[in-house]
């Protein structure tokens, strides 16, 4: 695979070396021409190996913006308000985009890998209280409040992520459901950095677990309070997107993000269910949230 590089002429980027091992590969390029067909992809493996070169030249280019950025800012003496403001947003910016690529790439590996399932017994508060520390900061960069884990009705303070439950505990066993661990977790931070990024600059995402009999339910919010016309909308759309169902009509199907939809496939691979719900704020303005019910036990195949 060619290498690729990062734009030139900016602080803290070099100039690619000519007599790069890419010159040796250009007889096998020929003779791929030569056959009138390009080579076929042979492998997830190389995708994922193209997202992470991909990430490594963004990463790259952000990084050269960055070091603009302090140019800039070492440049006054005293920075000018509306120049302090800019600097500012392009910080944020840069920051919120390297989360991004992160995400990208844990998403990709998470979708390319193959290997079956390792079920063993999770509480599911305790990995919730986990994603909501790991989010805390990128929900304060959006300045978007995440409101404490809710359990029952009964809020849950942060610090109970540390301790694990004892085994005798009365609710000890109220939230845990077969899992796999190196799933279920990323499962939940993507979706919460996906109703961070939908929330409003000053709005609120709030987490909450219900124990049923047969399953432990996870609803979080999706999107700020609406009026009734286009929470209907979202609803709608999400509830598509979550059964797979195309689009009537015809008409083009709702965009989603990409944790939604590493979301969604994670869910599919715990055997759990998505589904949209509607959280009536007022009498005028309803929130969307979503809502994935995980079974206690995975059924044998």
């Amino acid at each position: 695979m060619t290498q690729l590089f990062p734009p030139s002429g900016l602080p803290g980027t070099s100039e690619p070396d000519p007599a790069q091992p890419s010159d040796a590969q250009a007889p096998n390029a020929q003779a791929a021409a030569g056959n009138g067909s390009a080579q076929p992809v042979r492998s997830v493996k190389e995708v994922s190996t193209l997202i992470e070169q991909s990430a490594h030249d963004l990463r790259s280019s952000l990084n050269a913006i960055q070091s603009w950025a302090y140019v800039l800012d070492r440049a006054f003496d005293a920075t000018p308000a509306p120049a302090q403001r800019a600097l500012d947003g392009i910080r944020s910016g840069m920051q919120q985009q390297l989360a991004l690529i992160e995400e990208m790439e844990e998403g990709v590996r998470l979708l390319a890998d193959e290997t079956p399932p390792r079920w063993q017994q999770l509480d599911l508060r305790t990995l919730a209280l986990q994603a909501i520390a790991d989010r805390r900061h990128a929900a304060e960069a959006r300045g978007v409040l995440l409101s404490p884990l809710s359990a029952d009705g009964s809020a849950i303070p942060s610090e109970a992520a540390s301790p694990p439950t004892a085994p005798d505990a009365p609710d000890a066993a109220a939230y845990r459901i077969d899992g796999d661990a190196m799933r279920l977790a990323p499962l939940l931070r993507h979706l919460l950095v996906h109703c961070i990024w939908r929330a409003p600059t000053g709005g609120a995402v709030s987490v909450h677990l219900f124990s049923e009999p047969d399953y432990v339910k996870l609803r979080i919010t999706e999107s700020p309070p609406l009026d009734s016309q286009r929470s209907a909308s979202r609803l709608a759309a999400l509830t598509d997107f979550f059964g797979r169902r195309p689009p009537q009509g015809g008409e083009t199907p709702s965009r989603q993000s990409s944790a939604l939809l590493l979301t969604r496939r994670m869910v599919e691979m715990h055997g759990a269910v998505l589904s949209a719900e509607s959280d009536g704020c007022d009498s005028d303005k309803v929130s969307v949230c979503i809502a994935v019910r995980f079974p206690r036990h995975m059924r044998q195949a």
